[in-house]
């Protein structure tokens, strides 16, 4: 006698979720939800990384400390972290050219982030978000491929929609072909060094940098 199955795996009841096609979509619901209907960066990006951790865990994906620390080149390290550092330069060389709008500081209070909660969000995004996104672009999403893959773009592309109307139509395009690259080239970086503390030191130094330079020119203004 043949029993039949009783119980099922998610996978196999949606098998679009075993090909990891709908992950990369978890920012844009966020950014939708948090900054476009209720207007708030908070719940914006705590629910992209509650999301991601959740889907982390469901999925069984682990980055130990080991994987994290594999393979410690430091040339390596050095040149990546620098490289992130260089998007907060690259941030103050352009700004007078970004045609940011005069009401941007309004803009960010009426998003949650005000004077007084701005230290508390940047202590937040530089130390969280770094961890849980190479987690989930680079590590659960992360490919050894050498050519720019589909999850790049992805990566890059929820970035624009926070930009969008923030600066000019041009400078949407070259972020986005610029972030298209850095995804790309932190997946390089790990190859290179077999695990995930390239990208993260420099996604660290990145974010560092980005929330400084925008710290000090709209909200210490």
């Amino acid at each position: 006698m043949i029993m039949a199955r009783t119980k099922f795996t998610l996978a196999e009841i949606f098998p679009i979720m075993d090909k990891k096609i709908l992950a990369p979509l978890l920012p844009y619901v966020a950014i939708g939800i948090g900054l476009l209907v209720l207007r708030n960066a908070w719940i914006a990006i705590l629910v992209y990384h509650l999301g991601a951790i959740i889907i982390l865990f469901s999925s069984g994906y682990r980055t130990s400390f080991t994987q994290v620390l594999k393979n410690r080149n430091y040339t390596l390290l050095i040149i990546t972290a620098l490289m992130g550092a260089a998007g907060g330069f690259l941030l103050y060389l352009t700004w007078p050219l970004l045609s940011i709008p005069k009401d941007i500081a309004t803009y960010l209070q009426d998003i949650g982030l005000t004077k007084i909660v701005w230290p508390y969000f940047i202590a937040y995004f530089i130390i969280i978000n770094p961890l849980v996104e190479e987690s989930y672009w680079r590590g659960y999403l992360g490919s050894n491929s050498k050519r720019i893959v589909v999850n790049d773009l992805f990566f890059s592309g929820y970035h624009i929609l926070v930009l969008a109307g923030k600066i000019d139509v041009i400078w949407l395009v070259l972020v986005f072909i610029v972030l298209s690259l850095g995804a790309w080239y932190w997946r390089q970086a790990n190859r290179w060094n077999h695990g995930i503390l390239a990208s993260t030191i420099s996604h660290f130094a990145a974010d560092a940098s980005v929330m400084l330079i925008i710290y000090f020119m709209i909200v210490r203004v």
